[in-house]
C-alpha cells in the first residue's frame, strides 16, 4: 500500500514526542512511525534503579508537568514512561506502533523520499 504525507517522524521517543508537538501547533499533518512501543528504550533497556539526570521540573516539556513526581526530585524510569504515554495522549500524537523504518531513499525525478516499512 502507498500512503503520501508530507511530513514523517521516525521514532516515538522524547525527541519525537517533542516534534510532533511543534509541527501540530504549527498545523503540520505529520505521523510518527515508532518500530515498539512509545519510548520503549525506557521500558526495556534501562536499569530499574534508573533516575533521569535532572528535576523533575528541568526534565520535562514547557507544556506538562510530571503528574506523579515532586518538581525538584528525579523522576525514575517507570515516572518518566507514564509520561510520556500521557504526553502523546495529551497532544494527540499521531504515532503508528509496531512499524519499522526499513529504507530510506531520496526521489530523483520528483521531491520528497520513498519509506519502506515493515507495515
Amino acid at each position: 500500500m502507498i500512503e503520501r504525507i508530507n511530513t514523517l517522524i521516525v521514532g516515538g521517543g522524547q525527541a519525537g514526542l517533542a516534534m510532533s508537538e511543534h509541527l501540530t501547533n504549527n498545523n503540520v499533518d505529520h505521523i510518527i512511525l515508532e518500530r515498539d512501543r512509545i519510548v520503549e528504550k525506557w521500558r526495556t533497556s534501562r536499569w530499574d534503579s534508573l533516575v533521569a539526570n535532572g528535576p523533575s521540573w528541568h526534565d520535562r516539556f514547557p507544556t506538562m508537568e510530571f503528574s506523579d513526581v515532586e518538581p525538584n526530585a528525579f523522576a525514575h524510569k517507570d515516572s518518566v514512561v507514564n509520561y510520556f504515554e500521557n504526553f502523546a495522549k495529551k497532544i494527540n500524537a499521531p504515532i503508528r506502533t509496531n512499524v519499522e523504518v526499513q529504507e530510506v531513499v531520496k526521489l530523483t525525478k520528483e521531491e520528497g523520499f520513498r519509506i519502506t516499512t515493515s507495515d
